[in-house]
């Protein structure tokens, strides 16, 4: 099983940031938390914060572990680390992503997420209330 991290980041506004996938792969145009592969040595903290770098070019905070899950993809099983974590710099930039959007819990709704990520938006939403 592939060990993935994801980042609820939150702004000065407390918006959340969202990330749209591009072409190919079982999540093709779909939004999702920003995130990646767990690296051998690395632990799930150091991972989130190393992705943000490298796929978005921002530097955040980890706040903590906001939920774990595992979700069947058709081409593999993943155990996903949800953190909530906030912006501290930079400028959100699109690298491996389509499309990159702030917005408030309550317009999660608007979007079609990846199968995994779609109980962390319900959870956001009932949260937000």
């Amino acid at each position: 099983m592939t060990h993935v991290t994801a980042a609820i980041i939150t702004n000065q506004d407390n918006d959340i940031l969202i990330c749209q996938r591009g072409a190919g792969g079982s999540c093709e145009y779909l939004w999702e938390f920003p995130g990646g592969k767990v690296e051998p040595g690395e632990t799930p903290e150091q991972c989130i914060v190393r992705e943000c770098q490298e796929e978005l070019k921002i530097k955040i905070t980890v706040q903590g572990v906001y939920a774990e899950t595992v979700h069947q993809y058709p081409e593999q099983e993943l155990a996903f680390t949800f953190f909530k974590a906030r912006l501290v710099s930079g400028t959100p930039h699109l690298g491996v992503h389509k499309q990159i959007k702030w917005v408030k819990p309550e317009e999660l709704t608007n979007y079609e997420f990846c199968p995994a990520d779609v109980e962390i938006v319900e959870r956001l939403i009932r949260e937000s209330n």
